[in-house]
């Protein structure tokens, strides 16, 4: 089979493409972009796909990032396709230049593919990359979700369509076709961990097995398996041992952690923070370890990123959110059903007289009182979990305090009243 005979393979099978999709390929202008350019472009056809390129200035290379950005202009005018440049104008003095380049470019990317149509984006990444990836990982210490490493497709439709190729392959496609591209000197820069990864570590490694690239990425494939396998044990756990779930306020019976295993309940652990923190690359493992201090009792408390709180609350490991109250404020302009946003959840509010003012459901504030009685003590008499009690809604009347809801008795205008949390 000819290359472009198994690129076609991947687009159908590991990339799930469809004929009549929509593609927006990342083009450098390096020479895993351009085979990957001139494969989608004699893929279109066949398929019936719609493609266009995008390319990233980054503005780190000043005049050389603008003659790459011309080049790749130039190159889909020739091919009559249509192409968008992002300038991002990053600072080469940007602490963390790597993540910081790779986090702006992923949002101009995915904003160029929403403004302009595209269902998916389609990056150059060979097996040499993946084996790097995992290396990288490996190296910061990464448990096996880190070495199941990149997959040919991603939630939001992102495919790496070159996975199934080496580098060498990819270079010895592109001097067969006389496809032209462009160098990048930061490529050979070894200031930059993944550069040191390819240009020292990797030819070592190749010394004791000239097949390690393949070797590293059958590793990969491996570990997604099992982790696939493990993310739906973890999966089955988080049912048994949840005890609420407000998106930004969540609880898990620990006890049930505990007789799961570690490894499920760092699995469990790694999905919640993933979900909660919006970052799908997922979290480092000395995080982990500290989640899981928690929950064997060797730590109070853990903070992840300055965004995500954990703590035990008599049985129950809790995540919440770091970020200040009130976590929501709605006017309510009479009864019904209502929506919470923020915590997921609703309330019913029933006001049989037709004169009341507009009320309002807001969270729950330290210092809350309705009357002489404390809104904190309404709450622990009626059995609200200490961090769930600032995610509480209050109702209040002409910025009253008035209600807490779902707590019987609680009212102080008794024709107000709640059923929280509410279940259709």
């Amino acid at each position: 089979m000819t290359m472009l005979d198994l690129f076609l393979d991947i687009l159908k099978g590991p990339c799930s493409l469809n004929r009549g999709d929509s593609v927006l390929v990342c083009c450098s202008g390096g020479v895993d972009s351009m085979v990957l350019l001139d494969l989608m472009d004699k893929a279109a056809r066949p398929m019936g796909l719609r493609i266009g390129v995008v390319h990233i200035d980054h503005g780190i290379r000043g005049d050389e990032s603008h003659h790459d950005a011309r080049f790749v202009i130039e190159q889909c005018e020739r091919m009559h396709i249509d192409s968008y440049v992002y300038e991002l104008d990053i600072s080469p003095e940007t602490p963390n230049l790597e993540e910081e380049a790779r986090i702006r470019r992923y949002e101009a990317i995915m904003k160029c593919a929403r403004e302009h149509g595209y269902t998916f984006v389609a990056t150059g990444h060979t097996m040499d990359d993946q084996a790097e990836t995992i290396i990288y990982r490996f190296i910061r210490g990464s448990g096996i979700r880190g070495l199941a490493g990149m997959d040919y497709t991603t939630k939001d439709g992102l495919l790496r369509p070159l996975l199934g190729f080496s580098r060498r392959e990819i270079e010895h496609y592109a001097a067969a076709g006389g496809i032209s591209h462009v160098n990048d000197r930061t490529n050979e820069d070894t200031k930059l961990v993944r550069n040191r990864i390819r240009h020292e570590l990797l030819p070592l490694m190749r010394k004791i097995n000239p097949s390690v690239v393949n070797a590293v990425s059958r590793l990969s494939d491996i570990a997604r398996e099992e982790g696939n396998a493990l993310a739906d044990l973890a999966q089955s756990l988080e049912e048994r041992a949840v005890v609420f779930n407000w998106d930004l306020v969540r609880a898990y019976k620990s006890d049930i952690l505990l007789d799961a295993g570690e490894a499920l309940a760092r699995r469990l652990i790694i999905a919640v923070l993933t979900d909660m923190l919006g970052e799908p690359r997922g979290v480092d493992a000395i995080q982990i370890q500290g989640i899981m201090d928690v929950l064997t009792g060797l730590k109070r408390a853990h903070t992840i990123k300055r965004r995500v709180h954990a703590e035990l609350d008599d049985n129950m490991l809790v995540f919440s959110t770091t970020l200040k109250g009130p976590f929501f404020d709605v006017a309510v302009e009479g009864p019904g059903i209502h929506t919470l946003e923020g915590i997921n959840q609703k309330i019913e509010i029933r006001v049989p007289r037709q004169d009341l003012p507009l009320l309002r459901v807001r969270s729950y504030i330290p210092g809350d009182r309705i009357g002489t009685k404390k809104v904190s003590r309404i709450l622990s008499e009626g059995g609200v979990a200490r961090t769930l009690r600032v995610f509480w809604p209050v109702v209040l009347l002409k910025d009253e305090v008035v209600c807490v809801a779902g707590m019987k008795g609680s009212c102080r205008d008794m024709d107000i009243q709640t059923e929280f949390p509410y279940h259709e």
